[in-house]
């Protein structure tokens, strides 16, 4: 293998630049990571004030049905005579517990 100066100048060259390199790019570098950082905590607590929500439109929906069960079970469906399936409590719908 031979011994080519030029090759040996470019890698010398290299050799040198790096630690420059490292010195300019490195706080680059660690802006963008900040950067990323922010916007991560940022779309996290978008997305949680919008599941807190979606929570209570949920919660404001069962206590609307609750109480549209309760006001069909207090009024007598047929002439004064309590039905069967009025007889009944109502049954409370359970949430999926979070994984």
């Amino acid at each position: 293998m031979a011994f080519h100066p030029l090759s040996f100048a470019l890698g010398l060259g290299a050799a040198a630049a790096l630690p420059l390199l490292t010195r300019v790019f490195r706080p680059a570098a660690v802006q963008i990571a900040v950067a990323g950082m922010g916007l991560y905590d940022e779309v996290r607590r978008v997305a949680a004030e919008q599941m807190e929500v979606v929570e209570d439109i949920a919660a404001e929906a069962r206590a609307r049905r609750e109480e549209m069960l309760a006001e069909a079970t207090a009024e007598p469906t047929n002439g004064g005579e309590p039905d069967a399936a009025a007889e009944r409590p109502a049954r409370r719908l359970r949430r999926p517990r979070p994984s």
